[in-house]
């Protein structure tokens, strides 16, 4: 049995565990992520050392799931739109050179979709699209248990496509599917019915026992996210669908919403229509676990 250290780091926070090959997993640490270089690199090394207190084997590699855009290859950011601050940080060469042991790094919302159909919700299946929505929103295209990455070292950012609108996205653009999908948009179509929350979870919260007051806020983000979805579909014809990250709970209370408008776009072309939209069981486990997976592939 060999263990791994998996670190997922986002836009808002740094989570990471021990992993062995066979899936199973240690505890979850959980920090806030710091708006700085160096205060990453801190809360990084402070939760690896914990998780190494914890282990009685050595480490056989450190696999890091992160918002991008990065360069998996040379194991650095380039220019993460929403962590700025990390511009050009090897991050890879942070962590090989001050644990001696190999560095593998990944794209989360790709990681994630590894984790999917390895471990989790599409396990079994062979192609699969995961959607990762939450401070950004990400997605991971799977084909035949591997990670599509078609000619970028980034791979494909697909929350940048023209969804509408004409908010302006952090990549520059104008109308990202990003701009109607993440956290920011969801909170602020959320004020524009009456309800002010400081986050998506007060937001769940607050659906919890108030459903039908936010039902109008479900039907317009189910309604963007069901567009997005057939954009997807009709490029990639993957049928298999898995939608994760923070804001999951949320979209999966507007399901309804996005059946119906899916089934109302693709009714002359039932060929295209997804046959299973699935909700990750453990939207902060499965970047973690997918990119365990990739630091054991080479043991298969």
């Amino acid at each position: 049995m060999k263990y791994c250290i998996a670190l997922d780091i986002g836009g808002t926070n740094i989570r990471g565990t021990w992993i062995l090959d066979n899936g199973s997993y240690g505890n979850i640490y959980l920090k806030k992520r710091p708006k700085d270089l160096q205060g990453t690199k801190n809360t990084i090394k402070s939760i690896i050392d914990k998780i190494k207190d914890e282990l009685t084997r050595p480490i056989y590699k450190i696999g890091v799931a992160s918002a991008g855009p990065l360069d998996y290859k040379k194991k650095k950011y380039l220019n993460p739109v929403n962590m700025p601050e990390l511009k050009n940080f090897s991050i890879g060469k942070f962590i090989e050179d001050t644990y001696n042991v190999e560095c593998i790094l990944e794209n989360d919302a790709q990681a994630a979709a590894l984790g999917e159909i390895i471990y989790g919700s599409l396990k079994g299946k062979k192609n699969g699209i995961t959607i990762t929505l939450g401070t950004g929103v990400g997605t991971g295209v799977i084909i035949d248990k591997k990670i599509w990455r078609a000619n970028h070292i980034t791979g494909p950012e697909l929350g940048h496509l023209y969804l509408g609108g004409n908010k302006i996205c952090g990549c520059g653009q104008v109308g990202c599917a990003e701009t109607l999908l993440n956290e920011k948009a969801l909170i602020d179509l959320s004020k524009t019915h009456g309800i002010n929350v400081n986050n998506t979870k007060e937001l769940y919260l607050f659906a919890n026992n108030n459903l039908k007051r936010i039902e109008p806020i479900l039907e317009e983000y189910g309604r963007y996210l069901a567009l997005f979805i057939c954009q997807l579909q009709v490029i990639f014809c993957i049928n298999n669908f898995c939608i994760s990250g923070g804001i999951s709970p949320i979209a999966k209370l507007a399901l309804t919403y996005i059946q119906s408008l899916i089934e109302k776009r693709f009714l002359k072309q039932q060929i295209w229509m997804p046959h299973e939209i699935t909700f990750s069981a453990n939207p902060n486990l499965s970047g973690l676990l997918g990119i365990a997976a990739l630091c054991f592939e080479d043991q298969k």
